[in-house]
């Protein structure tokens, strides 16, 4: 849904927000083990949080935020990750989905923002039902999996297949679910070996009326050809969807592993290697280089990451994307985890059996990146496969995207 508004001047050009996550660090590496435990956003970090102003980043000129590109929000989760990946992966989602609300029309926006400072988790998967009632609205029922931050949300945005009287699917789409309903609830059932503290719970509706103004329906979205012609769109509508995703879970990553390669950067010369007659790690050439593998695949995986957002923030401003460049967007998130995970592992290599003590933040960002890294969205060799496919024109084994071609001129061998 688009809110094709005039787009009305912002004064935050100096707006800043990796500063602004940067300056917070200190305070996230605190609060982290707490986050861990809690498995939400400390009160402490999210007050801070909201007083830098960094929840709105990417929402449009048009309802008051400073319409920052996708790059500039992955750039500051990477910071706060630094800190607490699991803030930092909370608040990526939170962010995300709240500047896509402030992105619809006026009349859902009157209705979901009655405070002004409400933030939306969601869940996409289709795992509700709604069914119209008598006089006009719909009954929402479901359950929805790995919410993220809903803690924090005052409402969710959530998968829904719609149905007729009869009880057949008719449509799709998604719910605008108030959480502090009374039929709402938040099962506590995160429990998890890393990523504890981005609160992903399962969210439960039970016949909770819905008015149909609130009930974004697949049928009704304005075609994609459309977001070249509407007048008053700003670049964050023109995001393709499919791609969008991955691209927002994986910035808690890459800040994850640089913290990890920071800190093991920052002890190597003081640490010795027991067992062995090096004075310290960096005296060892085995342990240095390592240090320079785990920097080149992090680097790495910064390259496939800012090409795919670059599609988004640049190309997708000028044409609609094909289905072989969303495809490449999935790949490059895909390969770009990967690279990740392989770079902390053998940053915990180099740490030593140290680093697994539960008292060095260490061994809470490695498991925090490996379980990270395993989510379906971005799976590595699901991704890589998927490219492959596009590459040899086969069908799409991705449910998200159907379209994968056509195939380009230069990705064909010769």
């Amino acid at each position: 849904m688009l809110n094709a508004t005039t787009t009305r001047p912002n004064s935050a050009e100096t707006f800043d927000p990796q500063a602004r996550a940067r300056a917070l660090l200190p305070l996230l590496a605190r609060n982290a083990e707490q986050c861990e435990k809690d498995g939400r956003i400390t009160d402490e970090v999210f007050a801070a949080l909201r007083q830098a102003g960094l929840f709105a980043i990417t929402a449009p000129l048009r309802a008051g935020g400073p319409g920052a590109k996708l790059i500039t929000h992955i750039e500051t989760v990477v910071e706060l990750a630094k800190g607490c990946v699991g803030t930092a992966w909370a608040y990526s989602l939170l962010s995300s989905v709240t500047a896509s609300v402030k992105s619809m029309p006026q009349q859902i926006q009157e209705q979901v923002f009655r405070r002004g400072d409400e933030l939306f988790c969601s869940v996409a998967a289709q795992t509700g039902y709604a069914d119209p009632i008598e006089g006009g609205g719909y009954r929402i029922s479901g359950k929805w999996g790995f919410a993220s931050g809903c803690r924090h949300a005052s409402w969710a945005l959530n998968g829904i297949a719609i149905r007729d009287t009869a009880g057949q699917v008719v449509d799709s789409g998604f719910a605008l679910i108030g959480l502090e309903h009374p039929q709402v609830e938040i099962l506590d059932n995160w429990h998890v070996a890393g990523m504890a503290g981005s609160g992903s719970n399962m969210i439960v509706a039970d016949n909770v009326v819905v008015p149909e103004s609130l009930l974004l329906r697949a049928s009704r979205r304005p075609p994609v050809e459309a977001l070249h012609t509407m007048e008053g769109l700003e670049p964050r509508d023109r995001w393709p969807t499919e791609p969008l995703f991955p691209l927002i879970v994986l910035a808690p990553m890459l800040g994850a592993a640089t913290a990890m390669l920071e800190s093991v950067v920052q002890t190597m010369g003081s640490r010795p290697v027991v067992w062995w007659s090096y004075p310290s790690q960096k005296d060892s050439q085995r342990l240095v280089g390592g240090v320079g593998q785990a920097a080149l695949e992090i680097d790495s995986a910064w390259l496939h990451v800012r090409r795919a957002a670059a599609m988004l923030d640049e190309t997708a401003q000028q044409r609609l994307l094909t289905g072989f460049e969303k495809v490449r967007i999935q790949a490059d998130c895909g390969f770009a985890m990967g690279l990740l995970r392989d770079a902390g592992n053998r940053l915990m290599d180099i740490a030593g059996p140290g680093a697994f003590a539960l008292s060095n933040p260490l061994q809470r960002l490695w498991r925090d990146l490996n379980v990270g890294t395993r989510h379906n969205a971005m799976n590595q060799g699901l991704s890589i496969e998927l490219y492959g496919r596009a590459m040899l024109g086969l069908e799409s084994s991705l449910s998200l995207l159907a379209d994968i071609g056509p195939v380009p001129d230069w990705a064909v061998p010769r």
